[in-house]
């Protein structure tokens, strides 16, 4: 094979390549054409071009470490989170970072170990046994709750808050694949949705460091950016507001701000939201893995509250986490793009190209698990998920990992305890997924809820 040969690709339609049958099924789409390419293949995507696909974690380690200044950020996420966290690269990355950092220390993280905790109880005094809830609604609305509370300082009413959280459930909406594989330019309803959703959560984002920006101040994440902005100056002429970040100076605008706080709320939130969902379903799916769940709880907890103290000691618990996220990734695919002409497997890959990280095909594959679409959190029982190196990637890997990976799984334990005390959740359908930006499940989740007591 020439050092220069381009990656193989599966067979296609004239015109349309590979749009209808990635369309149609993404992850069966990437799997059948994994088995039949190999580890690297091109697919030939509408509105995308030429995109290739990696599912080997040799793969995601060139990308996500090794050469990772030869693959820059996709502007797939510029188009939701503007010039946020997720979509900027190098000195600005860096300085973003840095500005975040001390809110997602191990010691901050613990802080907000009561609060979720309490937001989890004040969720489920609302809960009857026998009554029947979206698992999905109910876990995005708590943990839009818990980042909100934690990070922005404000509490939301569990009744109210629902503009705010249709609006971030909607931001998905541009990246289903059929919306993804049409030119940018056709208003497909799912595109409008999402335009809809980005207007009304800007403008609430807006409001809120208004605001902040007038009254009080406090410790959370919001009011430091807050100070910040007043701290670097800068005007855009509109009302006295500065202007946005793109001078190449640290200058933080009100527009970083809003692209900051929409990553935060949006990556914040629906990670843990949808490792909830998942761990929950497979919970009620699976009597005895709930069995040992649930004996955990009773002989850590004993009917008390959770706190980081007892974390270590919920050992299973972890470990369903840790499962969830293997199996149902909620980042199901990690886009870069080449900045330079890359060899990967012998493969040229030129400049320019989408290169794809498809993490929920490394995740379900035979090679690096044994029974792999068998979910099994004792799998973890002798080796943490760090022993698989690039085969685990739920929160990406290498020097830009997930700044909030550590609020994500503190936040899961905690929830899944507070409410496995208390509840058994039956699942009513089969699960189904849809991926869109995320590992999204293709309806609510329905889950009728049965009360339970410490044995």
């Amino acid at each position: 094979m020439a050092m220069t040969s381009r990656p193989p690709s599966p067979s296609g339609a004239p015109l349309v390549g590979h749009t209808v049958g990635y369309a149609r099924d993404q992850f069966g789409f990437v799997r059948r054409s994994a088995l039949d390419c190999g580890d690297v293949f091109l697919a030939d995507l509408l509105g995308f071009g030429e995109v290739c696909y990696l599912t080997h974690p040799a793969g995601f380690e060139r990308v996500l470490s090794t050469d990772r200044e030869a693959f820059g950020r996709s502007d797939v996420f510029t188009v939701a989170f503007g010039e946020g966290l997720l979509a900027v690269e190098d000195s600005r990355w860096a300085t973003q970072r840095s500005r975040l950092e001390d809110f997602f220390s191990p010691g901050r993280i613990r802080s907000y170990a009561a609060e979720m905790v309490a937001l989890t109880e004040r969720r489920t005094d609302r809960w009857t046994d026998g009554e029947t809830l979206s698992l999905l609604g109910e876990a995005t609305a708590l943990t839009l709750e818990i980042i909100c509370s934690t990070l922005f300082g404000r509490r939301l009413d569990p009744d109210g808050g629902r503009a705010l959280r249709r609006a971030a459930a909607d931001l998905n909406a541009w990246f289903t694949p059929t919306s993804l594989v049409l030119p940018r330019s056709v208003p497909t309803p799912s595109r409008r949705r999402f335009e809809r959703a980005r207007t009304t959560l800007r403008a609430q984002l807006r409001d809120l460091i208004d605001e902040r920006a007038a009254g009080q101040r406090g410790n959370d994440l919001l009011s430091a950016l807050v100070a910040a902005s007043d701290a670097e100056g800068g005007d855009d002429g509109e009302g006295g507001h500065p202007s946005a970040e793109t001078d190449g100076t640290d200058a933080l605008s009100e527009t970083a701000i809003v692209d900051q706080l929409v990553t935060l709320l949006f990556a914040g939130h629906e990670t843990t939201a949808l490792a909830l969902t998942y761990a929950f379903y497979e919970l009620g799916s699976d009597r005895r893995v709930r069995h040992r769940f649930h004996g955990e709880l009773d002989e850590v907890l004993g009917g008390e509250c959770p706190t980081p103290g007892d974390v270590s000691a919920l050992s299973v618990t972890e470990r369903i986490v840790t499962e969830a996220l293997r199996l149902y990734p909620p980042a199901h695919t990690i886009p870069r793009v080449a900045t330079r002409d890359v060899r990967i497997d012998g493969y040229r890959v030129p400049a320019g190209t989408r290169t794809h990280l498809a993490v929920h095909s490394v995740h379900r594959d035979e090679r690096f698990y044994d029974d792999p679409l068998a979910f099994r959190p004792a799998r973890w029982r002798e080796a943490g998920p760090e022993s698989k190196g690039y085969a685990y990637v739920p929160f990406g890997a290498g020097p830009r990992t997930c700044i909030g990976r550590r609020f994500a799984l503190l936040e899961a334990i905690l929830v899944l305890a507070t409410i496995g005390q208390d509840y058994r959740l039956v699942p009513q359908e089969p699960l189904e997924l849809d991926p869109r930006m995320s590992t999204q499940p293709a309806g609510d989740v329905p889950i009728t809820l049965r009360e339970r007591r410490p044995s």
